[in-house]
C-alpha cells in the first residue's frame, strides 16, 4: 500500500519534481512511519520475555537462501540503503550550517528521508512470498498510467496541463511539439519511456520460446541470467504422505524429493536438454538414479513393498514418461516440448488420471478412464507472452513523441551495453520489438504533421488500430520465427530487420536536422558544466547545501542564460553535498547495479538507461525517477527470492523448532535488544520530526497564497507574519512582508531572512531597493554590488539601480545636502560604466547563450545625461559657497 501510495502520489503531484507541492504527501508519509515504527516497539516489547533462538538447521537454510545470488548480496543491500541514509545525513548536517539556501536544504533532506524509507518499504517487500507480483504491480502500474495518460492526451482529448511542449526552434523540436505527458519536461518524460521500453522489450527476450520449444533463448538455459518463464509440475505418493515438486526454471525442467520415515520426495534436474532424475529414500524405501544426457532417456525406479515409481523425462526431442504406482494406484504424466504432443494416461484400480500437455502450436489432451477431451485455449504460456508484449507499443510511442535525443541515445547503449553481455538476445530483440517499433513510427509521423494536434475520435480509433496491429503481428512474428527452421526462419529475420530499418528510416528523415546539424541545448549545456564545476570548486567536499544551483547560478554564470537546472544529477549532486554526496550517490549506484546485475540482468538495461541520461539531464530532480532506480534493484532481489523458494530443498520444520535462549547468551541477547530499541526509537523520532518540518513548511505555503490572494493590506500583513512564523526559511514570503512594513523595519526583516538564504537572488534585490530609496549612497552602492552579484546579467535591475541612485542624489540635492548629491551623481556613473562594459563584452561574444537579452537599454543613455547634469550642479553649488 505505501509503494503504490508514492507512486500514485507521483503521478498525480508531476513526478515529484515541486517539493512544495509534496509537503502534505510527505507529512502522512512521514507520520504513517513513525506511527508504524512506534508499534513495532511496542510489539517487541511486550514480547521481549519470549525472545527466542533459531535452531542452526534453521540457520544454515537461512546462509543458502541468503546466498542464493552470490555472497556480495547482503553487502550490496547494506550498501544501497547505507548510501540513501548517508544522503539524508549529509543534508542534516549542511541544515545545521550555514547553507545556501535553508530552505533548499530542508527540501532535499526530506527527499533523501523519503527516498530512503521508500527503499526500506521496497526491500521488505521484497521478502515476502508475493514480493514479485507486488513489485511487478507497482512498476506496471506507474508505467502504463504515465504513458496511456499522454497518448490519450494527444489523441484523446485528455485534459492534463502542459503535457504537449510547443516551440519555434528548429533546434529543439523538429516538429514544433513535444509530448511531456505528467511530468511536464519532454526529456525526462523520455527516459522514463526509455526505461519501460527496455524493460519490456529484455522482458519479453529473455522468455523468447517459451510455450512454444523446448530450445529457449539463451538467457533463459541460467537461473542466475533472469530466465522468466518458469513452470512446474507436482505429484505425490508414497507410504502415507509425499511431497513431490517439479521446477522449470530458465528453461530446465525439475522435480525435487526429500523422504523422511514414511513420507517421500523426489528431485529431478534437467538442465540445457539433459534429463536427470535422483531420487532419496528412508527406512524400506529403496533408490535408484539415471541421467541421460544429450538427447538420452533417463528413468528411475524405487520399489518399496508394493510400491512402485517410475520417471522420465523428455527434452529437446526426447520422450519421457513419469508414473508413480503406491499400491494399486498408478499416476502417469507426461510433458512435450518442442512442437511435440504429450498425453498422460493414468489407471488406478477404480481410478484413472490422465494429463496432457502441449505448447505453441500443440493442442493438449487430457484423458480420464475412455473419455478424451480436446481444447484450443490458448495456455498459461501464450497469455504470458500476450501480456509482455501489450505493453511495448505505448512505450515506444511515448519515446518517439517526446524527440528526446539523450533519451533514444540512452536507451541505445544501454541495449547495447546488454547485448554486449548476453549477444544470443538479438535475435529476440528483433523480432519482439519490430511490430511495436514500426507502429509507433507511423504514429509519431501521423501526428507530428499535425503538431500533436489530433481530433479525440480519430486519434482515438488510430491509436487503437495501430496498438491492435502492432501486438497482433508481434504474437505472429514470434509463433512463426518459434515454428519456423531453415529458410523459413531466416525469412521471418530478414523481415524483423527490414521492418526495423524502415521505422528508423521513418523517425530519422524527420529528425535528421536535429542530429547532424549543430545543437544549441548541447552547447548550452556545455556553459552549465564549466560554470557548475567552478562553483563547485568553492565548497569541493561536503557542498553549499540543498538546491545550490538554483540559487546561486544566476551569479555564476559566465553568459546570460536561462537554465535553474544544471542538467546532470551528478554534478546537482556534486554542488549539493561536494565529494561525500558524490561518493554516496556513486555507492548506490554500485550497489543498485549489483543486485540488478547478479538477481534479475534483464533489469539491468533500464537501470542504466537512469544512469546514462542523469548525466545529461536533470533527471534526479524528479522523485519519479528515484522511485524507479531504488524499484529496480528490489524488484531484482524478488525475482530471485521467488526462485531460490522454488528450487531451495525444504526444511522439515517441528513444532519444537525455536527454542528458548541459553542463560549463558542471555546478556549477550538483552544487550542487542537494547541496541534494537534504541535504534527504533531514534528512527521513530526522525520519522515524526520529519513529519512536523514537512507540516510546517506546507503550513508557511498555505498561507502565503492566501495572503497574494487578499486585497485588504492588514490582512495581508497579518497572513504574512503567521506564515513566517511558520515557516522563517522561505524568503518569498520575507520579500513580499517587507514591502509593507516600514522601511526600518523591513530592512531588518530582510537581513534575518538573509541568513537563512545567503545567496538568494531577490533578498539581495529588495535590500538593495530598500537602501536606494534611504539617503547613504554609500550602504546603497554596497548593497546594488551585492545584489549584482547575485545576478549579473539582468539588464532590468541594473536600470533600476541606476534610477534608484539618481532619485536619491536628486532628493538630496534639494534638501540642501551637495555632497551626497554628488556621490551619488559618481556612483550612479560607475555603475553605468561598469553596465556598459558588461554588455559591450556580451557584445563581442555574439548573440548565441543571449537568452536573457542582456544589452544596455536605451532608457540608459538618458539617466547618464541626468546623472552628469546632477554632478555638475552639486559641484557649481559647491563651488560657488
Amino acid at each position: 500500500m505505501a509503494l503504490l501510495a508514492a507512486g500514485t502520489a507521483a503521478c498525480v503531484l508531476r513526478g515529484f519534481f515541486f517539493t512544495g507541492e509534496m509537503y502534505l504527501f510527505l507529512t502522512v508519509w512521514f507520520g504513517l512511519c513513525g506511527v508504524l515504527l512506534g508499534l513495532v516497539l511496542i510489539y517487541m516489547a511486550a514480547g521481549r520475555g519470549a525472545q527466542v533462538e533459531e535452531q542452526p538447521e534453521r540457520r544454515k537454510h537461512i546462509r543458502e537462501l541468503a546466498g542464493s545470488i552470490g555472497g556480495g548480496r547482503g553487502l550490496a543491500i547494506w550498501g544501497l540503503l547505507s548510501a540513501c541514509v548517508l544522503l539524508c545525513l549529509l543534508y542534516a548536517i549542511q541544515a545545521l550550517g550555514s547553507p545556501v539556501s535553508a530552505q533548499g536544504t530542508l527540501n532535499e533532506m526530506l527527499r533523501s528521508g523519503f527516498y530512503t524509507s521508500f527503499v526500506t518499504f521496497a526491500l521488505l517487500a521484497a521478502r515476502t512470498r508475493r514480493g514479485v507480483t507486488l513489485l511487478a504491480a507497482v512498476w506496471h502500474l506507474l508505467g502504463i498510467t504515465i504513458s496511456l495518460s499522454a497518448l490519450l492526451a494527444v489523441c484523446g482529448g485528455l485534459p492534463i496541463p502542459y503535457a504537449v511542449a510547443y516551440t519555434q526552434s528548429q533546434g529543439v523540436s523538429a516538429t514544433g511539439a513535444r509530448l511531456a505527458g505528467l511530468l511536464q519536461y519532454p526529456n525526462a518524460f523520455g527516459a522514463v519511456m526509455a526505461v519501460y521500453l527496455l524493460e519490456r522489450l529484455f522482458a519479453a527476450a529473455y522468455s523468447f520460446g517459451s510455450g512454444d520449444s523446448g530450445k529457449a533463448a539463451d538467457g533463459e538455459k541460467n537461473g542466475a541470467f533472469g530466465g522468466v518463464a518458469v513452470g512446474g509440475v507436482d505429484k505425490g505418493g508414497a507410504g502415507s504422505s509425499a511431497v513431490r515438486a517439479s521446477v522449470s526454471g530458465a528453461g530446465e525442467v525439475g522435480a525435487e524429493g526429500v523422504g523422511v520415515g514414511n513420507n517421500a520426495e523426489r528431485m529431478c534436474v534437467s538442465r540445457a536438454g539433459e534429463a536427470g532424475a535422483e531420487g532419496v529414500g528412508a527406512g524400506n524405501n529403496a533408490v535408484r538414479m539415471g541421467d541421460s544426457r544429450a538427447c538420452e532417456v533417463g528413468t528411475e525406479c524405487a520399489g518399496v513393498d508394493n510400491n512402485a515409481e517410475r520417471m522420465g523425462v523428455r527434452g529437446a526431442g526426447e520422450v519421457g514418461t513419469e508414473g508413480t504406482g503406491a499400491g494399486n494406484n498408478a499416476e502417469r504424466v507426461c510433458v512435450s516440448r518442442a512442437g511435440e504432443a504429450g498425453a498422460g494416461d493414468t489407471g488406478a484400480g477404480k481410478s484413472s488420471e490422465r494429463t496432457g500437455g502441449s505448447r505453441a502450436r500443440e493442442e493438449g489432451a487430457g484423458d480420464s478412464g475412455i473419455n478424451w477431451k480436446r481444447t484450443g485455449t490458448w495456455s498459461a504460456s501464450h497469455w504470458l507472452r500476450a501480456a509482455r508484449l501489450l505493453p511495448l507499443f505505448p512505450y515506444a510511442a511515448a519515446l518517439l513523441l517526446s524527440e528526446s535525443r539523450g533519451a533514444w541515445l540512452a536507451a541505445a547503449a544501454a541495449g547495447v551495453a546488454a547485448l554486449l553481455l548476453k549477444r544470443q538476445l538479438f535475435v529476440p530483440l528483433l523480432i519482439t520489438g519490430a511490430a511495436p517499433v514500426a507502429a509507433a513510427a507511423l504514429l509519431y509521423r501521423q501526428l507530428a504533421r499535425s503538431g500533436l494536434a489530433a481530433e479525440p475520435l480519430p486519434g482515438l480509433l488510430l491509436l487503437a488500430g495501430l496498438w491492435a496491429g502492432a501486438w497482433l503481428a508481434g504474437l505472429w512474428l514470434h509463433r512463426r520465427s518459434c515454428r519456423a527452421a531453415g529458410g523459413h526462419r531466416a525469412a521471418v529475420l530478414a523481415l524483423a530487420a527490414a521492418v526495423w530499418t524502415a521505422a528508423a528510416s521513418a523517425v530519422l528523415l524527420l529528425v535528421r536536422a536535429r542530429i547532424t546539424g549543430p545543437s544549441p541545448t548541447a552547447a548550452a549545456r556545455g556553459l552549465f558544466y564549466r560554470d557548475a564545476w567552478k562553483l563547485a570548486a568553492e565548497a569541493p567536499w561536503l557542498g553549499s547545501g540543498g538546491e545550490t544551483w538554483r540559487h546561486t547560478y544566476l551569479a555564476a554564470q559566465s553568459r546570460p542564460y536561462v537554465g535553474s537546472q544544471v542538467h546532470s544529477g551528478y554534478l546537482d549532486i556534486l554542488l549539493n553535498l561536494g565529494m561525500a554526496g558524490l561518493a554516496a550517490a556513486i555507492l548506490l549506484l554500485l550497489a543498485a547495479g549489483w543486485l540488478v546485475f547478479k538477481a534479475s540482468p534483464r533489469l539491468l538495461p533500464p537501470l542504466l538507461v537512469i544512469i546514462l541520461h542523469s548525466a545529461a539531464d536533470f533527471d534526479w530532480s524528479y522523485g519519479l525517477v528515484w522511485l524507479l532506480l531504488l524499484l529496480l534493484p528490489a524488484w531484482a532481489i524478488a525475482e530471485a527470492n521467488s526462485r531460490t523458494a522454488r528450487t531451495a530443498v525444504p526444511t522439515v520444520l517441528h513444532d519444537s523448532r525455536w527454542r528458548r535462549s541459553k542463560p549463558a547468551g542471555q546478556r549477550k541477547n538483552r544487550l542487542r535488544r537494547l541496541w534494537r530499541y534504541a535504534g527504533i526509537t531514534v528512527l521513530c523520532g526522525l520519522t515524526l520530526l520529519c513529519s512536523g518540518l514537512s507540516f510546517q513548511a506546507m503550513k508557511g505555503a498555505a498561507l502565503f497564497k492566501q495572503a497574494v490572494r487578499e486585497s485588504d493590506p492588514a490582512v495581508r500583513i497579518t497572513l504574512l507574519q503567521q506564515s513566517l512564523s511558520w515557516n522563517p526559511r522561505e524568503p518569498q514570503t520575507a520579500v513580499a512582508l517587507s514591502r509593507l512594513l516600514p522601511q526600518k523595519q523591513g530592512v531588518d526583516l530582510l537581513l534575518r531572512s538573509l541568513s537563512f538564504s545567503l545567496g538568494d537572488v531577490a533578498l539581495h534585490g529588495e535590500l538593495a531597493a530598500s537602501y536606494l530609496r534611504g539617503s547613504d549612497p554609500g550602504e546603497a552602492l554596497y548593497w546594488v554590488r551585492r545584489s549584482q552579484q547575485t545576478d549579473r546579467f539582468n539588464a532590468d535591475r541594473r536600470l533600476a539601480a541606476l534610477k534608484g541612485m539618481l532619485e536619491m542624489g536628486e532628493r538630496s540635492l534639494a534638501e540642501g545636502d551637495r555632497r551626497i548629491a554628488a556621490d551619488s551623481a559618481a556612483a550612479g556613473l560607475e555603475l553605468l560604466r561598469q553596465y556598459s562594459l558588461l554588455t559591450a563584452k556580451e557584445q563581442d561574444r555574439g548573440p548565441q547563450h543571449n537568452d536573457r537579452n542582456f544589452t544596455l537599454l536605451p532608457q540608459s543613455e538618458g539617466i547618464y545625461f541626468q546623472l552628469t547634469h546632477l554632478q555638475s550642479q552639486a559641484a557649481l553649488s559647491s563651488s560657488n559657497r
